[in-house]
C-alpha cells in the first residue's frame, strides 16, 4: 500500500490559520475579502459627453413670457410719454381703438406732458396742442405712447410731425427707430434687419395706459398751478 507524500509546512500554514480562527474573525476576513473585490471592480462616475460645439445655447435662453411660467404677473406702474429714444427699436398698436386724440400741454423746462380737459383747452389754445396719443412698445416689453400732433385747420403738419406721423404708421407692421435729421428737416426710419418675434402688448385698453401715463398731469382747471405759472400769475 502506497503512502501519500508528506505536504509541506508553508502549503498547510494556511488552511490551518484559517480553520483555527474564531467564528467572528472568520465572518470578517470574508467581508474584507468581498470589499476588497467590490473594490477593484467599481467602475468610475459617468461623464457628460461634450459635444463639439459645446452646450445648446437655444436650452439656455429664457422664454419672453417667463414671468407667467413662474406665476408673476407685470403690473402697469409706469407709462413714459415722448418719442423714442433713438437706439430704441419699437412697435405701435395696430389698431385704431389703442389710440386716443386730446389736448397736449409741454411744460419745456421741466420736460413734463400734461392732458387739458376740453373746456380749459378752449382758455389756453395758445399753450396746448391737440395730438393722437399712440400705443407703442419696445423690445423688453415696455409700453410708452407716442404724442403724433393732429393736422392743423388746414389738414397739414409741418415736416417734423408729418415723417413722425409716417414713421408711426410704418411701426405697426415693422420694428423700427427714428432718429432726427436736421438737414432734411424730419426722422429718418430704420428697420429692424432680424426676424423679431411679434411684440407681446399687455392686456391694456388705451384709457388705462393713458390713465397711468398722467397720473396727477390731468389739468382740469385754469388755477392749476402749471397753467397758473405758464400765464405769469404766480
Amino acid at each position: 500500500m502506497k503512502t501519500l507524500p508528506n505536504q509541506t509546512a508553508s502549503e498547510s500554514a494556511p488552511s490551518q490559520a484559517n480553520s483555527t480562527l474564531p467564528v467572528s474573525d472568520q465572518s470578517a476576513l470574508d467581508f474584507n475579502s468581498t470589499r476588497n473585490i467590490a473594490m477593484q471592480t467599481q467602475t468610475t462616475p459617468m461623464q457628460t459627453a461634450a459635444t463639439p460645439n459645446g452646450p445648446d445655447l437655444k436650452s439656455l435662453r429664457l422664454p419672453a413670457n417667463y414671468g407667467a411660467t413662474l406665476g408673476v404677473k407685470k403690473l402697469l406702474t409706469i407709462v413714459p410719454v415722448g418719442r423714442p429714444k433713438k437706439p430704441q427699436f419699437f412697435r405701435t398698436h395696430i389698431s385704431d381703438e389703442m389710440t386716443f386724440p386730446a389736448m397736449i400741454l409741454e411744460n419745456k423746462e421741466s420736460r413734463e406732458s400734461y392732458v387739458v380737459v376740453p373746456e380749459v383747452a378752449q382758455e389756453i389754445s395758445e399753450l396746448v396742442r391737440p395730438v393722437m396719443l399712440h400705443a407703442a412698445i419696445d423690445r423688453q416689453n415696455n409700453v410708452f405712447l407716442i404724442p403724433v400732433p393732429l393736422p392743423g385747420e388746414d389738414g397739414t403738419r409741418n415736416p417734423w410731425h408729418e415723417s413722425l406721423a409716417q414713421a408711426v404708421e410704418h411701426a405697426k407692421q415693422k420694428w423700427i427707430r427714428i432718429a432726427a435729421n436736421m438737414h432734411a428737416g424730419g426722422y429718418d426710419v430704420y428697420e429692424a434687419e432680424g426676424e423679431l418675434p411679434e411684440p407681446e402688448w399687455p392686456e391694456h385698453e388705451i384709457e388705462a395706459l393713458v390713465q397711468v401715463a398722467f397720473r396727477a398731469k390731468i389739468i382740469t382747471s385754469l388755477d392749476h398751478p402749471v397753467v397758473q405759472s405758464l400765464l405769469g400769475k404766480i
